[in-house]
């Protein structure tokens, strides 16, 4: 039974071992094809971190790289926002409401892409401020993009830990249905409402449609730098992709770090 047992857990790890290594051969790959100068043979040649030494002492990639990283942060915080109070108003107030809500949140799913940008810009160009600023109309376009995938995380989760039974028994000890919502309710699907957030930060990080109809020359990020460098250089191009990895990666690190810190709290 144990040697079975055994057999089991080493095929088990043999696959995932795998299936990481299937989803980080691109990632690799890249990462060798932006430290040579030429890979037209099986091995690369001509070892160097040129492309690397431009990037970082070209501060319009770095001006890029940060306004890319605020105009991920903001929509997603204030579309999060948005969203829990909303379910706040649902849950406690108005369950009846859910099926409306749910409905509203997914419409974002059918007019993604380039119809989406198009209208927005149509409407709001001529507009007045703050309605006509093109950041403005970023930020709020990608909050419209990342609503299914925010609401459906947050309510899955709701749904999963029992809100309105959390809320009752917070109740009967005295809380208020705010506090208890916030103070008892949050805390516990802060893990789904983490992983709800880093998939709304890829799709923001990844997009390259929305900001190149809405901002293009307007405001430079680093989809735009990305696709003004893949007309000059391949190396180049390959280490913009790994920074930009780089910088998702640590930006997840930090979310998953103060959600546990935030749950070791909770445990004290």
């Amino acid at each position: 039974m144990n040697a079975e047992k055994k057999k089991r857990n080493v095929g088990s790890k043999i696959a995932i071992v795998v299936i990481i290594a299937y989803l980080l051969l691109p990632l690799i790959m890249t990462l060798i094809y932006s430290l040579f100068q030429e890979w037209i043979d099986v091995m690369p040649t001509g070892f160097t971190l040129g492309a690397y030494a431009e990037l970082f002492t070209d501060p319009l990639f770095w001006q890029s790289v940060g306004r890319t990283v605020i105009i991920s942060i903001v929509p997603i915080v204030l579309c999060t926002v948005f969203v829990l109070l909303a379910m706040y108003v649902v849950v406690v107030y108005h369950p009846e409401w859910d099926k409306m809500i749910q409905i509203l949140c997914t419409i974002p799913y059918a007019i993604q892409g380039v119809i989406l940008p198009i209208c927005v810009l149509s409407l709001y160009s001529s507009a007045p401020e703050p309605f006509g600023d093109r950041k403005f109309m970023l930020v709020a376009t990608y909050m419209v993009v990342i609503l299914p995938y925010v609401y459906q995380g947050i309510r899955n989760n709701l749904n999963g830990v029992g809100a309105p039974r959390l809320i009752e028994a917070a109740q009967m000890l005295g809380a208020s249905k705010f506090y208890a919502f916030f103070r008892v309710v949050i805390p516990n699907i802060m893990g789904g409402v983490t992983i709800s957030v880093m998939l709304a930060m890829a799709i923001v990080f990844g997009d390259f449609v929305i900001i190149n109809t809405l901002a293009g020359g307007h405001f430079m990020t680093a989809q735009m730098y990305l696709y003004d460098v893949m007309k000059k250089s391949g190396q180049r191009t390959c280490a913009v992709i790994v920074i930009l990895f780089l910088v998702t990666l640590i930006i997840s690190a930090c979310a998953f770090f103060l959600q546990s810190r935030g749950k070791d709290r909770k445990d004290r």
